[in-house]
């Protein structure tokens, strides 16, 4: 079927024109773009897509209704009020990035939780649509594949629902993501986001070691290395104790992290699900069958690109090797979290972070299939129903699925403030936040 060709440039103008009468319907029309045929300049409509998602999924954020964790975190924002920042950071003692950020936030805001919320969502989601772009760039797959998985990303109920509830978090696993992607594919070591992720939630250390470590799951080259570490991993709490009466008391982050790895945590996330267990064996057993659908893609590019058989078969063998290192920072992960089921906080809070290798994963399973583009058009489309579903009848309270339907970009920049009902530090036995 031939692509009707479009002016890259009016489709820009017209798109922005009805993202700002209309996010949502601007949303839809660039989706509408990449599967209805339409011969466009792909990178640009990407960016274009990304940057429609991210604020519209943060302009449906910020009419969430505060309850539980974030009018927690809304009320820890707005205690920035009554201290200096050292003060403020004294005062919580725990990640003192996503905290001062708190304290800049404020005081650029004049305290808007709107502006607070709007931002953090905006920042993350730029992090994560963008780290999926490069990931699906890297290998080559169709345009189809990318556009699917930036739809898991923005419109699958419980990642979503992480955004605006488990914020620090749901920032430090953008940033995660992000800095993986860059770091494993493209060879750049952002360190400094690491740095960045750790100071915003400390539970991200441990998957930063997954990157840094890479000897971890080579058991061929690293045998007695890894089995050392496994051993460690079973007396892990022993361990954190041990140091913590050599170290404690040097440094308030470092008390904190092993403090929490010394104890049993039983917060109110309930046990670990059974379903968990199911989601955790599909990703893996896809994330293990992935390698020759991969290859396959792969060796196309010898007719397309025109390079040789020796150069598409060292790209190959480089971008499956990274793939594979890439998914086993999910698989290690996994098996991390099966270790520590006693531990019912640290095994739920840990489980949410693979929720963001789902658009890594997912796509590459539909590659198995014939018709794998009317698929991706399904797929995308059950999702986005069911997204609008969750929103109307899901277990957090947003504006009326007819008013995110039908705002206007100004309505929502001029929406108004949440209450948020107390000001009181609360953080005594809540130190999971």
């Amino acid at each position: 079927m031939t692509k009707k060709t479009i002016n890259n440039f009016e489709v820009a103008v017209v798109s922005i024109t009805i993202f700002l009468i209309n996010p949502f319907i601007g949303v839809m029309s660039v989706l509408f773009c990449f599967f209805f045929n339409l011969k466009l300049d792909e990178n640009k409509l990407v960016n274009l897509l990304i940057i429609f998602l991210s604020i519209f999924l943060s302009f449906i954020n910020l009419t969430k209704i505060p309850e539980n964790d974030l009018m927690f975190h809304s009320s820890q924002y707005l205690l920035a009020e009554k201290f200096t920042l050292m003060g403020y950071l004294g005062a919580i003692r725990k990640e003192p990035l996503g905290y001062a950020f708190n304290y800049l936030m404020y005081y650029i805001s004049g305290g808007s939780v709107k502006v607070w919320v709007l931002t953090f969502s905006l920042v993350s989601y730029s992090l994560f649509f963008f780290a999926i772009k490069k990931f699906y760039y890297k290998i080559q797959f169709p345009l189809y594949i990318l556009v699917l998985a930036l739809v898991l990303g923005a419109f699958l109920p419980q990642l979503f629902s992480l955004s605006a509830h488990l914020i620090r978090q749901f920032i430090a696993s953008c940033i995660f993501i992000h800095f993986a992607i860059e770091n494993i594919f493209y060879g750049k070591n952002r360190w400094w986001m690491a740095v960045l992720g750790v100071l915003m939630h400390a539970s991200s250390l441990l998957l930063y070691s997954f990157i840094y470590f890479k000897f971890l799951g080579d058991f061929k080259k690293y045998g007695i290395l890894n089995t050392l570490i496994i051993i460690a991993l079973f007396f892990y709490q022993s361990i954190a104790y041990g140091l913590l009466l050599v170290v404690g008391g040097v440094n308030d982050s470092l008390d904190y992290i092993l403090e929490r790895a010394n104890r049993d945590t039983h917060f109110d996330l309930g046990n670990f699900q059974f379903m968990n267990f199911i989601m955790m064996a599909a990703m893996i057993i896809v994330a293990l069958t992935s390698k020759g659908v991969i290859q396959k893609k792969l060796e196309r590019q010898e007719e397309v690109n025109s390079l040789s058989k020796t150069e598409v078969k060292t790209e190959s063998v480089k971008i499956e090797k990274n793939v594979k290192f890439f998914f086993s920072t999910m698989i290690i992960l996994s098996f991390f979290i099966v270790l520590n089921l006693k531990q019912s906080e640290l095994s739920n809070r840990l489980f949410f972070y693979l929720f963001f290798y789902l658009p890594f994963v997912i796509p590459l399973f539909l590659l198995k299939f014939k018709q794998r583009s009317l698929l991706a058009l399904l797929m995308s489309t059950t999702m986005i129903v069911y997204f609008t579903y969750r929103l109307e009848f899901g277990v957090w309270t947003y504006a009326p699925l007819s008013e995110l339907v039908t705002n206007s970009f100004f309505s929502y920049i001029n929406y108004p403030e949440p209450t948020i009902e107390t000001r009181k530090i609360y953080y005594e036995g809540r130190h999971s936040k």
